[in-house]
């Protein structure tokens, strides 16, 4: 397999995580509300969770888009792009890492992070993605 390919596929399998992420997130709303209807935060409180929970399982799953149209489509998203979106998964592991710790979730971002630090690599060794058509 050429560079160019291994760099699409770890793109592509950074995409694919996160978008299982994404779904085994937004899968834990409903407990996530049932919790919280229990709870004694205040109303505003209480809405603020809810949103943020579904805010992250949405922005994984742009995320996950944006790296498998990446894979499909080198041309799309330049090195430059999918290093700075990368940081974006790389930024969540680490608070996660910080506030929750080791589970599943932070070792999957993490490793979406690696991946997609990897392909960005590759293609700049292969010389692809350096311009528009990228």
């Amino acid at each position: 397999m050429s560079r160019n390919g291994a760099a699409r596929g770890l793109v592509g399998a950074a995409g694919i995580i996160l978008l299982g992420t994404a779904a085994m997130h937004a899968t834990g709303y409903r407990p996530l509300v049932e919790q919280l209807g229990s709870s004694s935060l205040q109303p505003a409180w209480l809405a603020g969770v809810k949103g943020l929970w579904l805010v992250f399982s949405l922005h994984l799953a742009i995320l996950g888009i944006l790296f498998l149209a990446a894979a499909v489509r080198p041309g799309l998203a330049g090195k430059g792009i999918l290093a700075i979106a990368g940081l974006i998964p790389a930024g969540d592991t680490v608070m996660l890492l910080a506030f929750v710790g080791v589970f599943p979730g932070s070792v999957l971002l993490g490793l979406a992070a690696l991946l997609i630090f990897t392909g960005v690599a590759l293609r700049q060794a292969a010389g692809e993605g350096t311009g528009p058509k990228g």
